[in-house]
Order: structure tokens, then sequence, then C-alpha cells
């Protein structure tokens, strides 16, 4: 048998050729662990096995057998339709179990498939194997929008964001009415910064099955991208009626009421939230911010302790922490490196150096104080009465 890229080389010929036919990629179940069980020694000869009951298979079928790699084997099968491969995988499983009392799955495609190209078949037939695995041993799985959703899926763990946006699209060229593609896709247009093609992915998932809380969910947090803020809580409020007990919506629910000034509103959501997550440093911060609001500070450096700790780089809760610290009297030089590390962060904070320099001014050291707070003027944040009060305490 041809292998490898010969065997890829060859088949592109045959497909070129030929108006109707397909593709089968045919794997042994648990490939890996049997290899890893029972050696090479004892293993490989289930291998040439299988290689010689497709070889016998072949010549009367008009069948043309290769070896993707190691592990793959495929064949070109001419002028047979989906339902006719279909039948051919089967009969191949059958009479492996047979032989050798072990299980094969197989991955199909088949040609004339719009919108493909003949030599794309192949890879098509690859991936369906992928999506068989899902199925568990012993499966025959045609490819279909669902393969093409976990091959994109599979680009988007790697990181090839690019990649996967292609595969989605294809997917939605072969099914347009698939809601986990939109979804998916819509997650790939948020990573890329393209918030319009987002929503409108997500949109599209929300008329497919407007019951869909992930579909209502992501639309909502990507209005809130866009600081669209009255859009954003109304899906969230949606979402929430589709799943009451999810704390990351009713999380998003009270961050919207927060930065929408409602605060009462927002605390009610967002103490429902921190009660069922032990992690998440924004509905923490929020939540923080809206008791500092309060003047319950005790209250708020609680909850920025807990949001320093679930991220300790985050420069607003650090900050914050510092501030509330200074306000309570306490912990004057932890509130101080708090509020050094914050800035350290987010240099050009006008509201974060004003602080730093609010807590020099508490800790006696007046010219740390003025020249931070002259570097919070610069960056806009208005403390000119601080300013002036440290430079009567004897700051430069």
């Amino acid at each position: 048998m041809l292998s490898g890229e010969e065997w890829t080389e060859n088949f592109d010929r045959l497909a070129a050729n030929t108006p109707r036919f397909a593709a089968l990629v045919v794997s042994i179940d648990d490939f890996e662990k049997k290899l890893n069980d029972l050696g090479e020694t004892l293993f490989f000869p289930r291998l040439v096995r299988l290689g010689e009951l497709l070889a016998d298979m072949g010549p009367t079928r008009g069948l043309t057998w290769g070896r993707l790699d190691s592990r793959l084997f495929a064949a070109f099968c001419p002028d047979i339709d989906e339902r006719e491969a279909v039948a051919l995988a089967k009969e191949l499983q059958d009479r492996y179990r047979n032989l050798v009392h072990e299980t094969l799955s197989v991955g199909l495609a088949v040609y004339p498939f719009e919108p493909f190209a003949p030599k794309a078949i192949l890879e098509n037939a690859r991936k369906a194997l992928v999506h068989a695995s899902f199925f568990g041993a012993d499966t025959v799985t045609p490819f279909d929008a669902v393969s093409l959703n976990i091959s994109g899926d599979d680009l988007y763990q790697k990181g090839d964001v690019e990649g996967a946006v292609a595969e989605f699209e294809m997917a939605l060229r072969i099914d347009p009415q698939n809601l986990n593609v939109y979804n998916s896709l819509g997650v790939c247009y948020g990573v890329q910064g393209d918030l319009e093609k987002a929503v409108g992915a997500f949109q599209a998932a929300v008329e497919i099955s407007p019951e869909d809380v992930m579909a209502t969910y992501n639309l909502g947090l990507t209005y809130l991208k866009q600081e669209k803020r009255g859009e954003a809580l109304g899906f969230f409020l949606r979402a929430r009626s589709l799943d009451g007990g999810n704390p990351d919506i009713a999380g998003h629910i009270g961050m919207c009421y927060q930065e929408m000034g409602d605060i009462d509103n927002a605390i009610g959501y967002l103490e429902e939230a921190v009660e069922r997550m032990s992690s998440g440093a924004s509905v923490f911060r929020s939540l923080g911010d809206c008791y500092l609001a309060k003047k319950r500070f005790r209250r708020a450096a609680k909850l920025y302790e807990k949001a320093v700790k679930a991220w300790p780089r985050d420069a607003r809760s650090l900050n914050s922490l510092g501030h509330v610290y200074g306000i309570l009297g306490e912990n004057l030089e932890i509130a101080i490196v708090l509020a050094e590390e914050s800035v350290s962060i987010d240099k050009d904070n006008g509201l974060y150096q004003a602080r730093l320099g609010e807590l020099y001014m508490k800790s006696g050291d007046y010219e740390k104080a003025v020249s931070t707070l002259i570097r919070a003027s610069e960056l806009g944040h208005p403390c000119e009465a601080l300013l002036e009060a440290a430079r009567s305490k004897g700051g430069e």
C-alpha cells in the first residue's frame, strides 16, 4: 500500500477524475492504549491483519486502500454514495471483529458535497473519524457540520482562532441552522475583537433557539464589551429567567446595575453571586465598590481581599483595598504596598496615583505625597486640595 504523502497524492489524482466517490478513514479503537499495553510485538500483527483485510476487500469492489500514517488506513471508493459507504464501513467492522475480536471506528465523506472540491474529501473523512470518537468505539460517522464544529473547537483550543473561524463559517454553509456553530463562531469573533460580527452570530443563535441560555448570555457579554450596558442587562435578565441558579449570570446583572449607578439592585445580585462562587475577581471587586459607595468599609475590605486573592495582578482591586485600609486607619504599611503595586501595573491612572499620594500623607511622607499627587494631577485627576495640604505639611 502507498502511505503518507504518496497516498494523498494518489487519492487526489483518483478524485480529480471521478464524478462520484467516497473516502473512508479507519482506525483500530483505543490504538495508542493497546499499543502501550501490548507492545509492538503483540500489537503490530493486528495492524497487519487489518491491512490484509483491507487489501482483500479492495479488488472486488474497486477500492484503493492506503495508509495516511502509522495509525490510520484510508480508502478511495468510486461510484458509491453515503448510504453505500456506511454499509461498506459496517461490513469492514464486522469482518475485522470476527477476525481478531476487536473493533474499528470509521469516518467517511462523499463527493459531490457542496461546497467542497474533490481533494478536500479525504480530509473531511479524517475529521469525521475525530467526530466518531465522541460516540465511543465501533462507530461509523459520516462527515457533516458537527464534524467541522469539532474541528473548529480543536483549532480554537490550540490558539488558531482564524482557522477555527474558517471551520465554523464552512459548517454554517452546510447547516445554516446549527445553534452550536453560531455560538462558537460568536466567541471567536469576540476574541478577534470584531464585536459587531459577534453580536450577529449570537443574535442568529438566539433567533434559532430563544430558550438557549448560552447564546443569550453571550449576547449580553458582547453588548457589555461594547459598553452598551442597557442592552447587556436586558439579555442577562433574560438569561436569568432561563437559568436562575447560574452565579455568573447573577454576577453580570449585578455588575451592570453597579456600573449604571443602581447600587441597591447591584448589591442584591452580587451578593447572590458571591455566595455561590469561590472565585471571580470582578464580581468580588464590584461588590466591594458597592459597599465602598455605601461607606461600609469593613465589608468592602473583605471583598477586595477576595478579589486580590483571585487575581493578584488586578490593579483596581489592589488600589481599592489599599484605599479602604487607609480609610479604616489599619494596615497602613500594607495599604501603601498595595497602592504602589497598583500604580506599577497601571502607571497612567490618575485615581490610583491620588489614592497613593493620600496614603503617603497619612504615613507622614509628604515629599512622596507631593510628587505622587503632582503625577495624579498631570494625569487629569483633580487633587488640588490634597496637593496643597501635602505642601503645607512640608512636602516640596
